[in-house]
């Protein structure tokens, strides 16, 4: 975020279980517009090949934001489905 306040353009990710503590931290600096890139929560869990997967996900929206091309949201989830949650859907 210290480097987004002096004009070096960043993409800051956050899980889903910091959202809110992103958005404060943000408002603490004075940068409430701060866009955040949101993943699914928990990362640690992820094989590496799901981690590339999330990645590639991101990828756009972090690019995005680097640029600052396009509109930036409060935040963007990332189009990822945890596989936790794919076996959950999958079991129903």
């Amino acid at each position: 975020m210290y480097l987004e306040k002096r004009g070096v353009p960043t993409s800051t990710v956050v899980s889903t279980a910091f959202l809110t503590h992103g958005h404060l931290a943000a408002k603490n600096l004075q940068m409430e517009a701060l866009p955040l890139l949101v993943t699914p929560h928990p990362l640690n869990d992820l094989m590496p090949d799901e981690v590339r997967e999330l990645a590639r996900a991101a990828y756009p929206i972090v690019l995005e934001q680097l640029t600052g091309m396009g509109q930036q949201a409060a935040h963007t989830h990332v189009k990822f489905v945890h596989p936790a949650a794919r076996q959950k859907a999958e079991a129903a």
